[in-house]
């Protein structure tokens, strides 16, 4: 309730002058509005999206001959990816939702993978090529994605289609011999992920017998994201048989490193000789 002093003031007008006092309030915010947005979208260059880092791991675990090359939109992504080996993509190629990758082999009819999501985060994805089953060439697909993260990371896959079983063991450097701490292994069981100290280890595809002669070396390395996959189809013929893969390989980062350590060297040189 309102009480006016002054007759010359009625209720009747001051709800005219409130309302004509609202009006021209909020067309002073809406102005003043439009004049930060327009000096935002002049002045707000330096404000852009976050572009997150979601690099790229192509292997091949179709047991056999068939090397594969992998295309996306008409470009090469990979050299040829021959059995047992994964390739990464270089940086520069982003990686995008919708992605369609083409996995191209000379005696199958192409198959591809398309990127359905990628996560808001840095992360690393591998995709693996396999054959579907044993009785046919026909190609299937696995995946795994790494968020980025300080520790080793290892992900189990099993893309054998034949009847053996096995189990997969990660060995320390002490070997299998117990300790205080516990057994000198651990059973890594197919389709899951975990961390790993940094540190040399063996991987062993058990058959469960006393020697498994199936192994590969691991060398864990802060920050890396590791794949170990059985794979095989239990075939007659060579190549077919159950056999072990593991990503990145001791001699795979140390090449990749000698690779990029002659790269800075080649930057750094090129600088010095632009300074002169």
């Amino acid at each position: 309730t309102f009480v006016f002093r002054d007759a010359r003031h009625s209720p009747t007008k001051c709800r005219m002058l409130a309302v004509l006092s609202f009006t021209f309030s909020a067309l002073l915010t809406s102005v003043a509005g439009t004049q930060f947005n327009a000096e935002v979208k002049q002045h707000g260059s330096f404000l852009k999206p976050v572009e997150y880092q979601h690099r790229l791991r192509l292997c091949n675990a179709y047991p056999g001959a068939e090397v594969f090359r992998v295309e996306k939109g008409g470009q090469n992504l990979t050299s040829r990816l021959a059995y047992k080996e994964c390739q990464q993509v270089a940086s520069k190629q982003s990686l995008r939702v919708g992605d369609r990758l083409n996995f191209v082999a000379d005696q199958l009819p192409m198959s591809s993978f398309t990127v359905d999501a990628l996560p808001q985060y840095d992360a690393m994805l591998y995709i693996v090529v396999q054959r579907q089953d044993a009785k046919s060439d026909a190609v299937a697909f696995q995946s795994h994605l790494f968020a980025s993260s300080r520790n080793a990371q290892v992900a189990v896959m099993d893309t054998y289609v034949g009847k053996a079983k096995a189990a997969l063991l990660l060995v320390n450097a002490s070997g299998y011999e117990s300790s205080k701490e516990g057994p000198g292994y651990t059973v890594m069981p197919f389709g899951t992920a975990f961390g790993v100290a940094d540190g040399n280890y063996q991987v062993i595809l058990s058959d469960g017998s006393a020697e498994s002669k199936i192994h590969s070396p691991m060398q864990a390395k802060e920050g890396e994201s590791y794949l170990v996959l059985r794979t095989g189809a239990g075939l007659a013929g060579k190549g077919s048989e159950m056999d072990l893969m593991v990503f990145p390989s001791p001699s795979w980062a140390e090449r990749s490193a000698a690779k990029a350590w002659s790269l800075t060297i080649a930057f750094l040189a090129a600088l010095f000789i632009s300074m002169m």
